[in-house]
């Protein structure tokens, strides 16, 4: 028979071996810390507009938003958001409310029961929207928002982002979504502004760094785009099985001290939003573009100031680039690729019979445009598939608009221009990164992720 100290050490040692298998039971299934995330980007064909779908509160209100690159706040129409029990307004005089607008902007909704977008002593902010040119007024909340992590190929895990900050706009918010959209909001991504979607993410994560990607698709056909937030590395499989982050040509990010693409917001000391980048030239087919630069935006090194939009779907042009690259892009096309004019159809200004033009892997055969950038030889290279609009049959026009003598911008690259191309916007390093056309290297940005 078994003295009572052996029984005492049999059930020691039984008890440590248990806690053991606990131990190692509870680290491996414990959820790993994600280092990026990924949203799905897809595209109305009809109003030309870029949005994602936000998984928000409690329970879950899936909210379509229009992606803002420039803006400083996610935006919704609260009248579609649903009561939520984790949504939280923000107060006025509140820490958040003071980062986030000036401070004194405060809001009272007596409406019984509460509800989003409907609160009493509530923060309140107004922003501009650029597409229509409206002043929208709202109220600043919080709630929890779902989001996925990713390894660069395939969204992977599911997390919980709680206290994620947005506005509810009211006074004819609706208005200023497109009736066409099926849009509940807009998702800013701004530049210098601490409640953008990466901005907050990379608060939430230390492990995220500050930084986020684009890839545009060309068409709501097929698969989605991507939104990376956190970094690469970046997989568009199976054509591409490479990291795409090698392919990102560097350029610095600059800051616009005069004007700002968004007019400005609430507070009077808020730095640009929006992403400009320094051009330095165009070319089309290798041959420098000469244009008048005497009534053009220039910084100080003479640079032409440029903002990247994905409000704008059409680039835009000041006055004198625009006539300049039609008039050079239609002399190449004549002389090069026998290209035959026809009629202007509006906006555009050239317009091509296609009959004549072949279809290659990066789009129609037509000449093509370089922007010389700072900091680089190699041009953000610009093919038939972005520089090319289809109007109707058998016609293609330069996907370029005039925008006038006295623009905001001098050039304001539009969402066209993106499609099919990897953008890296990294807010650590005020750089931004570009692909040019994943077309070349026989990928695209739609891909199936599994969202």
């Amino acid at each position: 028979m078994a003295s009572s100290s052996s029984l005492h050490l049999f059930f020691l040692f039984l008890i440590t071996i248990v806690s053991a298998f606990i131990c190692v039971s509870s680290n491996a299934f414990k959820q790993p810390k994600p280092n990026a995330f990924i949203f799905p980007i897809k595209k109305n064909d009809t109003t030309l507009q870029f949005y994602t779908t936000l998984d928000m509160g409690t329970p879950s209100n899936y909210m379509n938003m229009v992606l803002d690159l420039g803006g400083q706040f996610s935006w919704l129409d609260c009248d579609q958001y649903n009561i939520s029990s984790t949504y939280r307004p923000v107060r006025c005089w509140s820490a958040k409310c003071n980062a986030t607008t000036d401070g004194f902007n405060c809001v009272d909704c007596l409406e019984s029961p509460p509800r989003p977008g409907c609160t009493r002593d509530t923060c309140a902010l107004s922003s501009y929207n650029p597409e229509t040119e409206m002043n929208i007024i709202g109220v600043v909340g919080e709630d929890t928002i779902r989001v996925s992590s990713t390894d660069g190929r395939f969204s992977l895990l599911d997390f919980d982002i709680r206290r994620f900050s947005f506005a509810c706009g009211f006074l004819g918010f609706s208005s200023v979504l497109d009736k066409g959209s099926a849009s509940q909001g807009i998702l800013g991504l701004g530049r210098a502004s601490n409640t953008s979607l990466a901005t907050q993410l990379s608060s939430a994560f230390k492990l995220v760094h500050n930084k986020f990607a684009l890839c545009l698709p060309s068409s709501k056909q097929f698969y989605f785009g991507s939104i990376f937030v956190g970094g690469g590395p970046y997989y568009f499989l199976p054509h591409y099985p490479d990291d795409a982050s090698k392919l990102l040509i560097k350029t610095p990010l600059v800051t616009n001290p005069r004007t700002t693409y968004h007019p400005p917001l609430s507070r009077t000391d808020v730095s640009s939003q929006d992403y400009f980048i320094d051009v330095k030239g165009i070319k089309i087919d290798g041959k420098q573009v000469s244009f008048d630069t005497s009534s053009l935006w220039l910084n100080e090194k003479g640079f032409v100031e440029t903002v990247i939009s994905t409000v704008n779907y059409y680039t835009v042009l000041h006055s004198a680039i625009y006539k300049a690259l039609v008039g050079d892009f239609v002399k190449e096309a004549a002389a090069n690729k026998k290209m035959k004019r026809v009629g202007s159809v509006a906006p555009f200004g050239a317009c091509f019979s296609s009959e004549n033009i072949k279809n290659t892997m990066t789009g129609p055969a037509v000449p093509i445009i370089d922007l010389v950038v700072k900091g680089n030889n190699v041009p953000w290279r610009i093919y038939g598939a972005n520089s090319m609009v289809k109007v109707k049959k058998n016609v293609l026009c330069l996907g370029f608009v005039d925008g006038g003598s006295f623009p905001i911008t001098s050039i304001v690259l539009g969402g066209r221009l993106l499609e099919n191309s990897l953008l890296e916007f990294d807010l650590e390093s005020s750089m931004v990164g570009f692909s040019s056309s994943l077309l070349f290297h026989n990928a695209s940005c739609s891909q199936s992720r599994v969202f």
